[in-house]
């Protein structure tokens, strides 16, 4: 799993994204900005020698404002940040079905508008295919879509509160119960039944525009048609689709949302969207958006592929026997130098016991150091060869077998 992370840190440090730590205990008060009641009630929660009550953090978004509201308020924005770090639930039956996650996340702060959020969009694709995922699905919403749709309706507060949830739960029997008790109209009941299945391309747009007569969900609609141009000029045209129905379960979304899909993975390997209004908490108004990728759901879908993800390939085995070893240290970090992967053995054997070794190892090359003017050199496949350390290293270096 570290060789996904890293591949999906150095992914994101190409678009310019730089790393950021962020802490994994933060104070409640500080929570409570950024996350609304139910996801506070899912946090594991303990109070420190003076009695403040501290939280393990359950997403990383928030305390990713709070740094830019606070350390980096001197910087300029746009910022690009990534960062790595578990994340911890109290609720296993929810999303994350375990309490401890790993996320890689990155948060475009101080960028308004379509181009920012096909960024970010086309950036979690890209991660994805970084991380080993070759085929994936990327559907894309809108919050304030659903959010006009609420203001519509005549419903008391908590109740729009349960059709959300419903709908963030794509609980639809839970749904159509609800409705029912409600003194909707025909139309307005139809159309909350309708609306977890709005999805598909671009003409589904149109079917949408025809069913919601409001502002708020008519401007969703338009910026959902931009940022959708914008991902086939990322080349993405293929592996997107629009979901309207698509409900977040934090509440500080306000914009372009997503979700990452890989195969044979019902929950989400990549989701994220645009908070406008988060960092405002914080003391620093800005826009932004962002993304977490799950990288235990992407690692879990690699190890049950036909093919799962081989181990980390060993480009040396270094073996040694009597005055050998000093050498065979030497050339080791000579190796690693030149960004190769070198084992050196730790105990002395002779060439038929460095040779079973070597392919217990599985390294690409066995070099077996007998002293330090002559070392034995046997590549996969190859034929034996002595040379000088030095000529050993330099081929290796070079990639000449």
């Amino acid at each position: 799993m570290r060789d996904a992370q890293e591949s999906v840190l150095s992914e994101m440090r190409r678009w310019g994204y730089r790393h950021v730590i962020t802490p994994m205990v933060e104070s409640t008060d500080v929570l409570e900005l950024g996350i609304g009641a139910e996801q506070r009630r899912r946090l594991f929660k303990f109070a420190d020698a003076r009695g403040e009550v501290l939280a393990l953090v359950g997403e990383r978004t928030v305390p990713v404002a709070r740094l830019v509201a606070g350390k980096l308020r001197g910087s300029a924005l746009p910022l690009r940040l990534c960062y790595a770090g578990p994340v911890l639930s109290t609720d296993e039956g929810g999303f994350q079905q375990r309490r401890e996650t790993y996320q890689v996340g990155a948060e475009l702060v101080g960028a308004p508008g379509p181009v920012a959020d096909a960024e970010v969009i086309a950036l979690a694709a890209r991660c994805l295919q970084a991380s080993g995922v070759q085929r994936y699905q990327v559907d894309v919403g809108h919050a304030e879509f659903f959010q006009g749709i609420m203001d519509a309706v005549k419903l008391p507060d908590e109740v729009k509160a349960q059709v959300r949830a419903a709908l963030a739960a794509r609980d639809f029997v839970a749904l159509e119960a609800l409705l029912d008790k409600t003194p909707l109209r025909s139309a307005e009941h139809e159309l909350l039944l309708r609306f977890p299945a709005l999805r598909g391309g671009s003409e589904m747009l149109e079917t949408a525009g025809g069913l919601v007569r409001n502002k708020r969900s008519e401007r969703a609609l338009a910026e959902l048609a931009e940022v959708q141009k914008l991902l086939v000029a990322h080349g993405l045209g293929e592996v997107v689709s629009l979901d309207l129905g698509a409900i977040r379960d934090f509440d500080y979304y306000t914009g372009i949302i997503f979700e990452g899909y890989g195969p044979e993975v019902g929950r989400p390997v990549a989701q994220g969207g645009r908070y406008d209004g988060l960092l405002e908490r914080f003391g620093r108004a800005a826009p932004a958006t962002g993304f977490v990728v799950q990288l235990d759901l992407i690692w879990e879908m690699l190890t049950r592929a036909p093919r799962p993800p081989a181990l980390p390939q060993i480009d040396a085995a270094v073996a040694w026997t009597g005055s050998g070893l000093t050498t065979a240290l030497k050339l080791g970090s000579t190796l690693r130098l030149f960004g190769m992967r070198a084992v050196v053995d730790t105990q002395a054997r002779d060439q038929a016991q460095a040779k079973a070794w070597w392919q217990a190892v599985g390294a690409v090359n066995l070099i077996h150091c007998r002293s330090g003017a002559t070392v034995s050199w046997t590549a996969r496949g190859g034929r034996t060869k002595t040379l000088p350390p030095e000529q050993v290293a330099g081929r290796l270096a070079g990639g000449l077998a």
